[in-house]
This record gives structure tokens, sequence and C-alpha cells, in this order.
């Protein structure tokens, strides 16, 4: 990363998109990562209110509006890290999003098509989960809705807490582990939006 300003020449600090001393928006660095770009260390284990105050405050000195009689470079280079800090905030927010972009950093793309879920204990895990969701709409049983939606936040919650071990430490050096456990994590976040919409579905009956 450049270590000074294009314009006045002081020192950059974390994050890099405004000059402390001039102001100058930096020209746009599509190689920084996400965490870089919002001026915070990469970690799985990351305060979202953190990250939301930071990205807030950054947009707020990046915004279009503030450049819109600067020169046509320098409102390029605004528009260029609002966007990318829009895609921070969108991907770092989440712990699905997070942990996968963190993989993906060091060239494990656990999400991707080519990849086959070859763990027993979770494709069984996922057929009970389902055939339970099915018994319990076809019932219209909105008590097991709700006792099965406080049974799959808890299990978020236990694998996010794994992932927060598995990836402590970065770069990962079990990456077959956590990728494991980001594809559990992608089951769960998928059962709990259609748990939502079935208990809405059931409540609107």
């Amino acid at each position: 990363m450049a270590d000074s300003c294009f314009q006045c020449g002081a020192e950059l600090v974390a994050p890099p998109a405004l000059c402390a001393s001039c102001g100058a928006v930096q020209p746009f660095r599509a190689d920084l990562s996400l965490f870089t770009v919002a001026g915070l260390s990469e970690t799985y284990d990351l305060d979202v209110q953190t990250l939301r105050t930071q990205v807030f405050a950054l947009q707020k000195g990046l915004h279009p509006d503030r450049f819109a009689h600067a020169e046509p470079t320098a409102r390029r280079y605004s528009l260029e890290w609002s966007t990318r800090l829009n895609e921070a905030l969108a991907t770092l927010r989440d712990p699905l999003k997070r942990a996968d972009y963190l993989l993906r950093c060091q060239g494990v793309d656990a999400l991707g098509e080519q990849v086959k879920v070859a763990d027993p204990e979770l494709l069984m895990t996922q057929m009970i989960y389902r055939e339970r969701l099915e018994n319990i709409m076809a019932a219209r049983d909105l008590p097991g809705m709700e006792a099965l939606r406080q049974e799959v936040d808890k299990a978020v919650t236990k694998v996010v807490q794994r992932l927060k071990e598995l990836l402590a430490i970065l770069p990962c050096t079990e990456l077959e582990a956590a990728g494991s456990a980001v594809r559990e994590l992608q089951f769960l976040d998928k059962l709990v939006g259609e748990i939502g919409r079935s208990e809405e579905s059931l409540q609107n009956v």
C-alpha cells in the first residue's frame, strides 16, 4: 500500500481512502482487502457495531456529493471507494459471508458449485431438519415452529463459535474443518430463512 498522500506527500494511515492531512481522496486500490478498506484488523471475531461505525464515518467523508465540484478523477476515486465500502459492510457484517471471504483470501472456495458435501452427519442433519419443518407445516404447529427456530438459532451460534476458534489465527491452518463449518452455517442460514417464511405463512392463515 502506498504510504504517502499523492497530493501533499503526508504519511497515510489506515484506512487509506482519505489523507488525514490535506483531506484528498486517494487513488483507489482494488487489491486492498475489505478489512483494510474499512480500516480494521483482519479477524473473524469482528464487532459488527464497530464495523458499522467505521464504515459509516468513512462513507460520510467519501460521499460523492462532497466531490461534486472536484476534478473528475477525484469524483471517480470517491465513487470507487464508496462502492468498495458498501461491499465491505455487506460482506463483513454477516458471519457466513465473512468466513467465506476469509477462506477465499486463502484460495479456498468452500461454497463453490464444484464442492461436494461429503459429510454424512451434515447430510443427515439436513434431512432431519427439513422433515421436521414439513411435519410442523402440515400440522400447522406454531409452538413447534417456534421451538424449531430456537433450536436452529442455537445451532447457528455453535457453528459461529467453532469458526471463531478455527479462524482465530490467520492464515487458517485447518482449512478443511473451516470449509466444512462454513457449509454447515450456509445450510443453517438458509433454514432460518425457511423457518421465518413458514412461520409467517402459518400466522397469516
